[in-house]
């Protein structure tokens, strides 16, 4: 099935969709009535950040409505901003003894911010709600510090190979056989990579692989090889491992010898290459179904590498602040589980396109891609859990060495060995 013969999402219209702007506070819908409740001043309000965009703030207006309607005496208010205005204000906020009660963000930051004592303990909800046993895995992995829970996993996806269906016929590749291997993937990307002219920039490209300012990808990459970033243990760093230099050798020949893809690349940059035609593959997630639907595109699990198939399984948390009162941290914990109920999560898999947090919930027959992003929850694995200094490690040292190597400004063995050495001493001074 293509893309262009999916079925598509009608969004429903509810009294709790409202008109979306920077801020938005939840404070009630048109037409919802205002409860016995909330009359007599028995409201107990939320605040809940997120720098959350796209499909997703209108997704969460319609579910937050829903919640309000089944549990008038609480009212979540939700304020939506740039994912770098959120985490330029969320610490201050806390540290002034002020902050949301309630904050989503990707769980690869919850290390951080557990450590410093201004998140509560979710061990007692996880205890307490049934749905807890039937939620994805490695997303309650994803939440866990020093052996405690300090969020409720919000969302769960896995990174997909999208590539364009009409220039793989082109290229004579069979659409409805996309490369199950690193071999396969390989060719493909000769194939599909076009300098006509050759004047040494390409046309058309066989893949858009970007390697900073963009969801993790290169990781996936050492994985396949048998590499990593971090140690399985976290406390020392794996760049100098054989398996992962020789992953970072092979790619880096890809890209700077057979020119498969521009290097450089920021997420976005790759998401645009690949939307107006000039790149046949990417790795991306969920939310960019909607993004790429003028494409005639489809999705396949990310091939195997000579070790094993894995990719990026990516994990939004909402957590709590550490100073709520009881009352707050009760009606905190009903949203919870609303948001993790069946019915939550339906609605969630509706209007976002995202699969469900729950491993029970994954089938939408008028969106198929939410089962096939879904399956891969299989083969997906976060990416260096529970390590506080993951912005220091991943943005500052791993990716500007894979920029580097990318670029040409420094080899693979030196890249990766002086990658190494910082990476130790971070973890060390973390200590």
């Amino acid at each position: 099935m293509t893309s262009t013969e999916r079925p598509r999402r009608v969004r429903r219209r509810r009294c709790a969709v409202f008109a979306l702007t920077a801020v938005v506070a939840l404070m009630g819908a048109v037409g919802c009535g205002t409860s016995d409740a909330e009359s007599s001043g028995r409201v107990v309000r939320l605040s809940f950040w997120s720098g959350y965009a796209g499909p997703v703030p209108a997704a969460l207006e319609t579910i937050v409505g829903d919640f309000h309607a089944a549990n008038p005496d609480i009212r979540v208010e939700m304020n939506f901003m740039p994912w770098d205005l959120f985490f330029g204000k969320l610490l201050p906020a806390y540290g002034s003894g002020g902050g949301p009660d309630l904050a989503a963000f990707d769980s690869t930051h919850l290390a951080q911010y557990a450590k410093k004592g201004v998140l509560a303990p979710m061990d007692d909800w996880f205890a307490s709600d049934p749905a807890s046993n039937v939620l994805v895995t490695a997303a309650t992995e994803a939440v866990t510090y020093n052996g405690t829970k300090y969020a409720v996993p919000m969302t769960f996806s896995s990174l997909k190979l999208f590539y364009n269906r009409s220039m793989f016929a082109d290229a004579g590749l069979d659409p409805d056989r996309p490369p199950t291997t690193w071999d396969e993937w390989r060719n493909a990307m000769k194939k599909l990579t076009k300098d006509e002219n050759r004047d040494g920039t390409p046309e058309q490209y066989g893949m858009a692989l970007p390697d900073h300012d963009s969801i993790p990808v290169w990781p996936i990459l050492l994985w396949g090889n048998g590499g990593d970033v971090l140690e399985p243990d976290g406390a020392k760093s794996a760049l100098t491992r054989p398996e992962t230099v020789d992953a970072v050798r092979g790619w880096t020949d890809l890209l700077r010898e057979k020119e498969i893809s521009p290097v450089g690349l920021t997420g976005e940059d790759a998401d645009r290459l690949f939307q107006t035609g000039q790149a046949a593959m990417t790795i991306t997630g969920p939310w960019m179904t909607s993004g790429f639907a003028d494409v005639d595109f489809d999705v396949a699990p990310v091939p195997a590498g000579p070790v094993r198939q894995a990719t990026l399984g990516s994990t939004t948390s909402v957590a709590l602040n550490a100073k709520v009162s009881p009352e707050k941290k009760q009606a905190a914990h009903r949203f919870l589980s609303y948001w993790v109920g069946e019915q939550g999560q339906e609605d969630w898999m509706m209007e976002s396109g995202y699969p469900s947090i729950r491993v029970d919930q994954n089938a939408l027959a008028d969106n198929p891609f939410v089962a096939e992003f879904a399956a891969d929850a299989r083969i997906a694995q976060p990416l260096m859990p529970g390590v506080v200094e993951f912005d220091k490690i991943y943005d500052d040292v791993f990716e500007s060495a894979i920029k580097g190597i990318g670029s040409g400004e420094v080899g693979v063995d030196d890249g990766l060995a002086n990658a190494a050495r910082r990476v130790d001493e971070i973890l060390a001074a973390s200590r």
